[in-house]
């Protein structure tokens, strides 16, 4: 439509117009381009139809508002369908250019908006399954099942995504896809509101809705690597939320709840544990075994002076890693020196003579604080 077709030119009024203006306008044209006034005049009787379909549109609430929104109207363009908050009237399917030298791609943007979304395939969602696991399968890893409720593709998809039952000739363009609407000096073929231009009317799934996926409760087998701590994130790709209309699945991720251990505690990628150690060991240095996770010992050599609390490191005798297959971390053994209870004499008499050999004032620090 042009300029010469805008209602509010052809009526002479401006956009902000009042209906009493719009009434007021109409009736002072019509006088003046009325056929009985102009008999034989078919310039005034072209004038006279121009200027009673603007009235039609202005004059009527739903379709001056369409025309203000759209810049453009139709007869039946303000027809709703039942439940719907959309226009009934479509264009869609209209090879409209999108061209600088077009100006209809700004006109119909509007309108265009107010239809209701696409049906896109969207990627389904990721899940989360929290999961206990033992001391000894966090090391060696484990196969198991689990129950897991998730939304699965339909038994109706079929290719391209499709989720329908059957199809039906469309019983309101028969097949065409398209629609003609006129009224007065306005004609336009449009797409079908009905089929939405297929020339089919498409029956959704019972089951699913037309959406792809229903929601079941499986038994997944899945294997949980080597070397998992409390908190671990397992990644199974795929096996989250099926997808909607066709869109692929989501991932499931397995969070790990590792059980404690008496004797070993993780730190990071490592173990560490608490290694009792005598008086004389500690004084003297000594040999001592160690257990690791593999269930043997290992030899932990300590030095003589050793200090309670210092931390000697086992390199290759932690968990196995999860950032780098086929390596380990260590173990950390830190010693505590435990200090005999004394009950006869002759030991006093020992540990007092060491005292006299060794008078160094081991509190000295402490004064310079």
């Amino acid at each position: 439509m042009d300029g010469r077709d805008d209602p509010y030119l052809i009526l002479q009024v401006g956009r902000a117009a009042t209906v009493a203006d719009i009434k007021k306008s109409f009736r002072r044209l019509a006088r003046r381009f009325h056929p009985d006034v102009n008999p034989g005049d078919r310039g005034a009787e072209e004038r006279f139809k121009r200027i009673s379909e603007a009235y039609e549109i202005l004059s009527h609430p739903e379709k001056r508002l369409f025309y203000d929104e759209n810049g453009f109207y139709t007869e039946g363009a303000t027809e709703r369908k039942s439940g719907s908050t959309a226009w009934g009237f479509t264009f869609q399917g209209f090879n409209f250019s999108t061209s600088p030298e077009s100006q209809s791609s700004e006109v119909f943007g509007q309108y265009f908006s107010r239809r209701s979304t696409p049906r896109t395939p969207t990627r389904g969602a990721d899940l989360e399954y929290q999961m206990s696991v033992s001391f000894a399968d966090s090391i060696s890893g484990l196969k198991t099942r689990i129950n897991i409720r998730r939304q699965r593709t339909c038994m109706c998809v079929g290719s391209m995504g499709s989720v329908f039952q059957g199809e039906s000739r469309c019983p309101r363009c028969g097949g065409t896809g398209k629609t003609e609407q006129m009224k007065g000096r306005l004609h336009f073929s449009s797409i079908c509101t009905e089929c939405n231009g297929n020339g089919e009317v498409r029956r959704s799934c019972g089951e699913c809705g037309g959406l792809g996926r229903v929601p079941r409760t499986e038994n997944l087998e899945i294997e949980i690597p080597a070397g998992v701590s409390t908190a671990s994130r397992v990644r199974f790709a795929g096996e989250g939320d099926a997808g909607i209309y066709g869109g692929p699945a989501g991932d499931l991720y397995v969070i790990t709840n590792v059980a404690q251990h008496p004797f070993f505690h993780r730190v990071g990628e490592h173990f560490q544990c608490t290694l009792p150690i005598s008086f004389s060991e500690a004084a003297l240095g000594a040999k001592v075994d160690v257990p690791t996770v593999d269930g043997t010992s290992s030899v932990v050599r300590i030095p003589p002076g050793t200090q309670s609390g210092q931390i000697f490191r086992m390199r290759g005798k932690g968990p196995p890693s999860l950032l780098q297959p086929g390596t380990r971390g260590d173990q950390l053994v830190e010693v505590r020196i435990v200090v005999p209870r004394i009950a006869d004499e002759r030991s006093k008499e020992i540990l007092r003579e060491l005292a006299r050999l060794n008078p160094d004032d081991i509190r000295k620090d402490i004064a310079k604080v």
